[in-house]
């Protein structure tokens, strides 16, 4: 006896292991969420983004932007319609993570392929989506670096977003689930 007691837990805690169905609908959720994102980063392997166009690296990633709110609001009304909200609102934020790290991939790809001394290296699109990780994660390993003044600043934009972006797309994911979770009040005997 190590002189720990195990934590016993009241009874009617409402726990994710006791209710039926919880587990089926967590994987339901993470089915969904990987289907998404498989299919951003299908897109992001097939789509021409790393041939010259005439539409600005900007511009492009303002219509990101676009989208991912867009993808927010989607998700807030999924949450706030569901029965289970923190699943839900789980699942956004996966998805809103992949809708953050796509098109900076897809921009910083083609910017290499317009110009190869844009960074360290030239970047393929596999080279592209590591960096833009890297980047997200705050790793900096420093084997890609961006050299131009506009990659720079482009990486800086991504920064900037990233803490931004993750941190609102968390609030009010969180929020929308705190919200729908008091309009569903007490379930199973629980608070």
């Amino acid at each position: 006896m190590t002189g720990v007691r195990p934590a016993t837990v009241p009874a009617g805690t409402d726990r994710v292991s006791e209710r039926p169905g919880s587990l089926g609908r967590a994987l339901l959720s993470a089915l969904r969420t990987f289907v998404v994102i498989g299919l951003l980063l299908t897109a992001y392997a097939l789509a021409p983004w790393d041939r010259p166009t005439d539409v600005a690296a900007v511009w492009r990633l303002v219509v990101w932007l676009v989208l991912v709110v867009s993808a927010l609001g989607w998700q807030v009304r999924g949450v706030m319609r569901s029965p289970h909200p923190w699943v839900r609102a789980v699942e956004g934020a996966g998805i809103g993570v992949a809708l953050l790290l796509v098109p900076f991939a897809a921009v910083y790809a083609g910017l290499s392929a317009a110009d190869p001394a844009t960074f360290t290296q030239p970047l393929t699109r596999l080279d592209a989506f590591y960096f833009t990780v890297t980047v997200f994660a705050t790793v900096g390993f420093g084997d890609i670096s961006p050299l131009t003044e506009q990659a720079r600043l482009l990486v800086t934009v991504q920064m900037l977003a990233d803490l931004a972006l993750i941190g609102t797309i968390v609030k009010v994911l969180a929020g929308a689930a705190r919200r729908r979770r008091e309009s569903l009040g007490p379930r199973d005997g629980t608070p």
